[in-house]
């Protein structure tokens, strides 16, 4: 996969996602109005200059040339007055289930610590999405907790960076 900065011709997919019910399932209640998706993406480039190397970020794949989904890693709900840093991902559904989730997670792992220096990272995922559950487990998250968002609550997953480290030199 290639990531990268989200662009203006992006809207198209990303409203593509955001309006899918099937795809938000585990994240929140579907976008359906065009407007409302431009919004974020104009709050995702501010919150990006502010926050170099922070933010919403495209994935690729790398073959086809396709946008397959997007991820993020920022401070907790793009919030700056958090210390804890989140990673997450979304991915359009002809891409599920073929292990890309658990390719990007690792590398967003270590890019996020990276750039950040956070002594852990937090990921949130709906207590019923159990696929998510497992590609956080595979890269080393382990169940902190539970916490609101959006709508509900959600499972907190959290991995610190030295575990993380050990992980990678593992693998």
């Amino acid at each position: 996969m290639i990531i990268r900065l989200p662009m203006a011709a992006d809207f198209p997919y990303f409203f593509q996602a955001m309006s899918d019910p099937e795809t938000m399932r585990y994240i929140r209640a579907p976008i359906t109005e065009e407007q409302l998706v431009l919004d974020r993406m104009h709050s995702w480039v501010e919150y990006a200059d502010k926050n170099p190397g922070l933010g919403v970020f495209v994935a690729i794949l790398k073959k086809e040339e396709v946008f397959a989904g997007y991820c993020v890693a920022r401070h907790l709900n793009f919030d700056q007055e958090q210390t804890d840093m989140e990673i997450g991902y979304t991915f359009l559904k002809p891409f599920w289930g073929q292990g890309l989730a658990s390719e990007l997670v690792q590398a967003l792992c270590t890019y996020t610590f990276a750039q950040t220096g956070a002594p852990y990272l937090v990921a949130l995922t709906d207590p019923d999405n159990m696929a998510s559950q497992q590609v956080l487990r595979k890269n080393g998250f382990k169940l902190f907790g539970k916490r609101q968002v959006y709508e509900g609550i959600s499972n907190e997953y959290r991995l610190n960076a030295t575990e993380s480290n050990a992980l990678s030199t593992h693998k």
